[in-house]
Parts: C-alpha cells; structure tokens; sequence
C-alpha cells in the first residue's frame, strides 16, 4: 500500500550511505579537495565556479575534483 510517505528501510540506507560518505570525504580528503569536492557535487557549482570562489586555476578544480572523487570511489568500496 502506497501512502506517499519513505519507507523507513530506505531511509536508513540513506542515512547509512551518507555517514559513510561524510567519514571518506573527512578521512580521505585534503581539505582543499573536499570543499571542491563539496562545492561541485553538494552546491552544484561549475569547475569555473569553484575556481573562482576558491582563487586557484581552473585545472587544478579539475585536478582535486578526479583525485578525490576516485578516492571516494576506493573508500567506498568501488573498484
């Protein structure tokens, strides 16, 4: 019976995924690599965006952006 409403195993799956996201991001993740990270996967900003905002070259986001996020990919369990 469809009432609109999450189903609670779902949302804690949910909940599961994201802490396990958060503690990669935190322990894998230079700091300036997870605000770019953050910034482009979170915020839904441009690389051009978060180069400037962060006041560092364009391929350098592109740069800490694929390092990180193939980081993410090893700490969560991807190949």
């Amino acid at each position: 019976m469809a009432t609109g409403e999450p189903d609670p195993e779902a949302l804690t799956a949910v909940s599961l995924q994201a802490r396990l996201l958060a503690g990669c991001m935190q322990q894998q993740l230079e700091p300036a690599q997870r605000q770019a990270v953050a910034l482009a996967y979170l915020r839904d900003q441009s690389h051009s965006e978060i180069a400037e905002v962060l006041t560092v070259p364009l391929g350098t986001i592109k740069s800490w952006i694929r390092r990180g996020l193939a980081k993410l990919k090893t700490c969560l369990g991807g190949e």
